[in-house]
Order: structure tokens, then C-alpha cells, then sequence
């Protein structure tokens, strides 16, 4: 089972970002909120995408990626778990 976060962009991603990041091909705006597996989170961190995560500060990390619960109900998207 993979690990999935939710997180908040801080730049926008047009569709030619997203394929060379491995994310859905869309116009994703600041403040879209994303659930990715923890893995493709970090290379978002790493690329400066993510609102309130310094690469350089694991704490900053840690708050940005909110944990995802699993979805009881398979085909509806799992909510952020509560803080």
C-alpha cells in the first residue's frame, strides 16, 4: 500500500510540467490541492512546488505533506486526515 499525502501547490502546473513530473496532465492553480503517493510529493518539495515546505527544513516538510487516510469505498477520493 502506498503512502499518500495531500498537498498544496504554491506555483501553478500547466499540462507540459505535469508530464515531465508524472502528474495528471491539467492546469493545477495555487492553492490546488493534490493527493500523490509520498514518493512524488518529495520530488514536488524538491522542485519548489509545495506551499510551506523548505527542502532544506525536514520540520517544513513533515507539516506540508498531511497524511491521507485510505478510502473505505474504492473510486472516491480519500479525504486529509484531520491534524
Amino acid at each position: 500500500m502506498t503512502d499518500m499525502v495531500a498537498i498544496t501547490l504554491a506555483h501553478p502546473i500547466g499540462p507540459h510540467t505535469c508530464r515531465q513530473l508524472d502528474l495528471e496532465e491539467a492546469e493545477h492553480q495555487i492553492g490546488a490541492v493534490l493527493t500523490l503517493p509520498r514518493g512524488q510529493a518529495m520530488r514536488l518539495v524538491s522542485a519548489g512546488f509545495v506551499a510551506g515546505a523548505d527542502p532544506q527544513n525536514f520540520a517544513s516538510i513533515q507539516k506540508a505533506l498531511r497524511p491521507v487516510k485510505p478510502s473505505a469505498s474504492k473510486g472516491k477520493p480519500a479525504a486529509p486526515a484531520a491534524e
